[in-house]
C-alpha cells in the first residue's frame, strides 16, 4: 500500500475519532439545521465573518509576513533548495494531503454518516468543513486569476496564492472547534507540512503559502465563529461588561 493511501486511511478515522476525548455539550455549531438544503444559507450568512476582530490578528499578521516574503525574500527562493537538501522522502505527502479532494471526501463522509448514525456533532462538522472547501476554493480561484504570478518552476500564472495550502488550513479550524486542540494540531501540522512540500516542490513561494494559510484560518474561523452578545452596564463596583456566548 502507497504511502499516499495510507496517509488517506488515517485521515478518515483521525479526526472522527477524537470524539472520545472531546465534550459534546460545548462544542455544537449555533445552527444546528445540517440539511443540504440549508447549507447555502449558512454559506452565505459565514461570509461577513470573515471581517470579525477575532480574524484582526491573523489577517495582519500572516499578510505582513507574505509581504515580507514576497519582496526580500522570494527570488533567492532559498527555502525550496535547503528544503531539497533534506533527507525527506515523502514530500508528496503533503502535495496528497492539499487536495481538496481529501478534505472533501472527508467532510461529506462525515455529514453523511453522522446523518445515518444520528450524531449531531459529526453531522456539523462534515457541513462545516464542506463550507470552508466551498469559501477556499472560491477565494483562491479568485485570486490566482487576479493577481496572475508566475510558479518558481515557470509552468503557469497561477502561483499566488497556495491552492494546495488554504485547503489544507482552513480545515483546521473546523476540527478544532469539534474535535478539540489535539486533532486541530494533527490539522495544523498536516497543514504545515503540505506548505512545506509545495515550496520544495517549486510549485510555490513562501510567500504564495504563508498567504494560503493565512486565508484558510481565517475562513475556517469565519464558518465555525461564534456570535457574542456583550452587555456594559453600571454595578456596585462600577462599570461592568459582561460577555456571553449565544
Amino acid at each position: 500500500m502507497s504511502r499516499c493511501m495510507m496517509l488517506f486511511l488515517a485521515l478518515l478515522f483521525l479526526f472522527p475519532a477524537a470524539s472520545c476525548f472531546a465534550d459534546g455539550q460545548n462544542d455544537l455549531s449555533t445552527d444546528s439545521d445540517t440539511s443540504f438544503a440549508h447549507f447555502p444559507v449558512k454559506l452565505v450568512d459565514d461570509i461577513p465573518n470573515l471581517l470579525t476582530p477575532e480574524n484582526a490578528a491573523p489577517f495582519a499578521i500572516g499578510g505582513a509576513a507574505a509581504a515580507v516574503d514576497w519582496i526580500f525574500f522570494d527570488q533567492q527562493n532559498a527555502l525550496a533548495k535547503n528544503l531539497q537538501t533534506w533527507n525527506v522522502s515523502f514530500w508528496g505527502l503533503g502535495d496528497f494531503y492539499g487536495q481538496g479532494w481529501v478534505e472533501g471526501f472527508g467532510a461529506l463522509g462525515s455529514w453523511v454518516g453522522g446523518s445515518l448514525v444520528r450524531d449531531q456533532r459529526m453531522q456539523e462538522f462534515g457541513r462545516d468543513a464542506g463550507e470552508s472547501l466551498v469559501l477556499a476554493t472560491v477565494v483562491v480561484t479568485g485570486l490566482k486569476f487576479t493577481v496572475g504570478r508566475e510558479r518558481p518552476d515557470g509552468s503557469n500564472n497561477l502561483s499566488f496564492p497556495s491552492g494546495h495550502t488554504i485547503t489544507a488550513f482552513c480545515i483546521g479550524p473546523v476540527v478544532t472547534k469539534y474535535w478539540g486542540w489535539g486533532a486541530g494540531g494533527i490539522a495544523y501540522a498536516l497543514g504545515t507540512f503540505t506548505a512545506l512540500s509545495r515550496v520544495e516542490g517549486y510549485h510555490h513561494y513562501l510567500s504564495d503559502c504563508i498567504a494560503g494559510a493565512t486565508l484558510g484560518i481565517l475562513i475556517g474561523n469565519a464558518v465555525v465563529y461564534t456570535p457574542k452578545d456583550v452587555s456594559v452596564g453600571l454595578g456596585p463596583d462600577g462599570v461592568q461588561m459582561k460577555l456571553a456566548f449565544n
